[in-house]
C-alpha cells in the first residue's frame, strides 16, 4: 500500500452540499456508460451508514483521479463532469464536512481518501491523499461511502432522478426522441425541492440540458435538450429565458404531433405577445415556432382546429380605429353564450377568425345609422341644450356638437359609443383637465330613445362627451366622468326640467286616434 498526496490542502475554500457532492460521485459512473445501459449497468445498495455504488464492465486507471483537470470523459459526450476535478472536490468536502469515509475500486486496484500531513516551506498542513493498494482483477467500479444517514441516502436517491434516463421516474409518457432532444409527459412523482428548481416556474415540469436535471417549467412535461453546451462549470439552476430558450429550440426540432402536444400544455399562454421587440422572457416565439409546425401538416391542423373549434386571433392594431373596433369586440363577446379562446394573431395560419371577423359576420360591430325621424332628432337636441347648459365650461364647447346617431341593431353590444380622433396639439378645458381627443359622432342605443330612458340616455350622452379625455381604461377618463357625474348631481333640478321636456315630447308625438264611423 502507498499514500499519494493529490496535493489540495484541507483548507482549500470550496463548500459543496451533500446534494451536490453525491451528485459528482455519480457523474462519474453516470458518464462511463450509455444512457440507454444506465438502469442496467449502474447498481446501489444501501445498509446502515454505508452506500455503494457500482457499475459493471467500466474499469480504469486510478491515476485519473489524481489530477485537477484529468478527465477520462471525452469532449463528444459533452458531459456535465466534464471538467475532472469532481471526484477530487467531492472527496475533499464529503471527508472535512461531512466526517464520510471514501473508498473506490475498479480493475486490479483500490484506494481510501485519507488526510497525510504534508511540509510545504516551514509549516505542515493537512492534505487530501489516497491510499492505494492492489486487489485481485474485477471487471467493475465501485465506490463505497461510509457515515451516512438515512437523510443522506434520501438526497442520493433525488441525485439519481436529477440524470437524464428513460426509466427516470420524473418521466412519463415519451412523446418525442431524436438525437439532440427528447420530450416527456410528467409522472405524478413528485420534484424534489433538492433538484434544480427555476424559481418562477416551481416543481410542475423539468427541464434537462445535457442529461441532466437544471432547471423546471410550468408544463406537464419533462423536455431535454441534450445539444445544450455547458459553459457555467458551477452548473446553476436554469433561469427563466434559459428555459424559454431551450424550449425555443426544441420547438424547431420536433415534428407536428408532438408540437400539438406541447402547443395544449402551453394553453395558458396562447394569447402570450412580446412586451417589446426582443423579450427573452416571453413565450411569443415559441407559440409562432409551434403554430407554424402544426400548420405545415394538413392531418395535424385539422385534428387541432376539430379539437379546438371557438379559438379567435387578436390581430395587430395599427390605428385608433383598429383600437376601437378591438374595444366593441371585445365588449361584443362578453355577452356571447359561446365561450370563445382568445389567441395570438400566428393562429391565423390554421384557419381561424380573428376577433372581429366574428363580431362583423354575427352582426356585434354598432352600424352606422342616422337618427330617422324628428322625435329622435329632438331627444338628442334635449340632451345637447342640457349638456351646453350644464358643460360648456367643462368640455369646452364652443361649436357644433357631435353628429347625432342612432345603434339600432340589437346585436350591438353598446349602449353608446363615441368616434374619437386625436388632436394635433393638446388644450385644457376651463377645469383645467387635459382635452386630448375629438369627438365627431356620438352613438346612442335605440331604446334610450324612449319616454322612460331620459336619465339612462342623459348619463350615456355624458359618458360619451367625457371621452374628448381619454379611452375608457385611462385614469383621465375615470376622473373626468366622476366630475361630470357630480356636476349633474349638483344640478338635479334643471336635470328634472329638462327630463318633464323629455316625457312632453314623446306625449306631444302621440299616433293620432284612428276616425270611427
Amino acid at each position: 500500500m502507498k499514500n499519494i498526496p493529490v496535493n489540495i490542502v484541507m483548507t482549500y475554500p470550496v463548500r459543496w452540499s451533500k446534494y451536490k457532492v453525491l451528485r459528482d460521485f455519480v457523474q462519474n459512473f453516470y458518464d462511463s456508460v450509455p444512457r440507454e445501459r444506465w438502469k442496467d449497468a449502474f447498481a446501489y445498495m444501501y445498509t446502515p451508514n454505508v452506500l455503494r455504488m457500482s457499475v459493471k464492465d467500466v474499469v480504469f486507471s486510478y491515476e485519473w483521479l489524481l489530477h485537477i483537470g484529468a478527465s477520462t470523459k471525452t469532449a463528444s459526450r459533452n458531459s456535465a463532469g466534464f471538467f475532472g476535478e469532481g471526484f477530487k472536490i467531492a472527496s475533499l468536502c464529503a471527508v472535512r464536512d461531512y466526517q464520510w469515509q471514501v473508498s473506490m475500486s475498479s480493475g486490479d486496484w483500490k484506494l481510501k481518501v485519507i488526510l497525510i500531513q504534508h511540509a510545504i516551506d516551514t509549516s505542515m498542513v493537512s492534505m487530501l491523499a489516497y491510499a492505494v493498494d492492489r486487489q485481485p482483477h474485477n471487471q467493475e467500479s465501485v465506490l463505497e461511502l461510509s457515515g451516512l444517514n438515512d437523510y443522506d441516502y434520501s438526497i442520493f436517491r433525488d441525485v439519481l432522478n436529477s440524470f437524464y434516463y428513460p426509466e427516470n421516474p420524473l418521466f412519463g409518457e415519451k412523446y418525442w426522441d431524436a438525437p439532440d432532444c427528447a420530450i416527456y409527459g410528467r409522472s405524478k412523482y413528485a420534484i424534489s425541492g433538492l433538484l434544480p428548481i427555476t424559481n418562477e416556474y416551481g416543481t410542475k415540469g423539468a427541464v434537462f440540458c445535457n442529461y441532466q436535471m437544471l432547471g423546471t417549467n410550468p408544463f406537464n412535461l419533462v423536455v431535454c435538450y441534450h445539444a445544450y453546451k455547458q459553459h457555467d462549470r458551477e452548473r446553476k439552476n436554469l433561469y427563466t429565458f434559459d428555459v424559454i430558450h431551450i424550449f425555443n429550440k426544441i420547438a424547431h426540432a420536433i415534428d407536428s404531433r408532438t408540437a400539438m402536444i406541447v402547443l395544449e400544455e402551453m394553453r395558458k399562454y396562447w394569447n402570450t405577445a412580446l412586451k417589446k421587440k426582443y423579450d427573452c422572457n416571453s413565450w411569443s416565439n415559441t407559440i409562432d415556432n409551434l403554430v407554424i409546425i402544426i400548420s405545415n401538416n394538413d392531418s395535424v391542423k385539422q385534428m387541432f382546429t376539430q379539437k379546438y373549434q371557438n379559438l379567435l386571433f387578436l390581430p395587430k392594431l395599427h390605428s385608433l380605429e383598429d383600437k376601437n373596433r378591438r374595444l366593441q369586440a371585445r365588449s361584443w363577446l362578453k355577452q356571447q353564450e359561446t365561450k370563445y379562446i382568445l389567441v395570438k394573431n400566428s393562429f391565423l395560419l390554421l384557419g381561424y377568425r380573428s376577433l372581429e371577423d366574428e363580431c362583423e359576420r354575427k352582426g356585434g360591430f354598432v352600424n352606422d345609422d342616422n337618427v330617422k325621424n324628428d322625435l329622435e332628432n329632438a331627444c338628442f337636441a334635449l340632451l345637447e341644450e342640457l349638456t351646453v347648459i350644464l358643460f360648456k365650461d367643462f368640455f369646452n364647447i364652443n361649436g357644433s356638437m357631435p353628429k347625432r346617431k342612432v345603434i339600432r341593431n340589437i346585436t350591438a353590444s353598446y349602449s353608446g359609443m363615441a368616434l374619437i380622433t386625436k388632436k394635433s396639439s393638446r388644450e385644457s378645458s376651463a377645469y383645467g383637465t387635459t382635452i386630448r381627443y375629438t369627438i365627431s359622432s356620438i352613438y346612442l342605443k335605440y331604446y334610450l330613445l324612449s319616454k322612460e330612458a331620459f336619465h339612462t340616455a342623459v348619463s350615456t350622452y355624458i359618458h360619451e362627451f367625457c371621452h374628448i379625455f381619454g379611452s375608457d381604461a385611462s385614469e383621465s377618463f375615470s376622473h373626468a366622468l366622476t366630475d361630470a357625474m357630480s356636476i349633474l348631481l349638483r344640478n338635479q333640478p334643471l336635470v328634472e326640467a329638462y327630463h318633464t321636456k323629455w316625457r312632453a315630447l314623446f306625449d306631444s308625438h302621440k299616433p293620432e286616434a284612428a276616425h270611427t264611423a
